[in-house]
């Protein structure tokens, strides 16, 4: 009877294991994990908020995530930033921009992988949770040039308080067309108006 018994446990471990593949898959598939995210060394994007902490330390911000047509997608972003968080952040990596393009669903697959809080920052390049499909002539022009001013505004304040919203035509679509970005500062020379842009997400003739 003993022997009986070692034998059947044998057969349910092999049976378990044969079947583990599949149950992981089916838990991926039934939503557990929200995000199609190609990345397998860093965290990716969830439905609902994803705090990151970037800039050496210095910069805290929460992403917000939905699932549109089965990826989750960035809708807003909150964080603040200090002087000690400038130029700490980190380039794109070859899997971040497979990462964007993913998304990109205008029917060409040639989008940035755009930082959202940007690389001089402190944003951090390498992790899916701060890269978004960014259209590349925005993201290397005007985009940029905002960004440089954050940059110049935040030497002179304690703290920048940096808040974004993308805009999406509907749920079926993964790319924004649209991206509102605000900057307050607590002190310096930009405190009393603060920085404020709306950026298109398509080429700007």
């Amino acid at each position: 009877m003993y022997a009986a018994r070692v034998i059947c446990l044998a057969l349910f471990a092999v049976v378990v294991s044969a079947f583990e593949p599949m149950l992981y898959n089916t838990t991926i598939a039934l939503g557990v994990q929200d995000s199609t995210c190609v990345c397998t060394t860093v965290q990716c994007p969830v439905a609902g908020a994803n705090p990151l902490v970037e800039g050496s330390g210095a910069a805290h911000m929460t992403y917000t995530y939905a699932v549109h047509n089965g990826h989750a997608v960035v809708v807003s972003a909150k964080g603040t930033i200090t002087p000690a968080s400038l130029d700490n952040g980190t380039g794109t990596t070859s899997c971040t921009q497979d990462y964007s393009r993913t998304l990109d669903d205008d029917g060409v697959k040639d989008c940035d992988a755009g930082h959202i809080l940007a690389h001089h920052l402190g944003g951090l390049g390498q992790e899916p949770i701060n890269i978004f499909p960014q259209d590349s002539a925005v993201n290397r022009g005007i985009y940029a040039q905002f960004e440089g001013k954050i940059y110049d505004c935040t030497k002179s304040t304690k703290t920048a308080t940096l808040t974004w919203k993308f805009t999406y035509p509907s749920t079926s679509v993964t790319k924004p067309t649209h991206v509102q970005y605000d900057a307050d500062f607590d002190a310096g020379d930009c405190k009393e108006n603060g920085l404020h842009g709306s950026f298109p997400n398509q080429p700007v003739n």
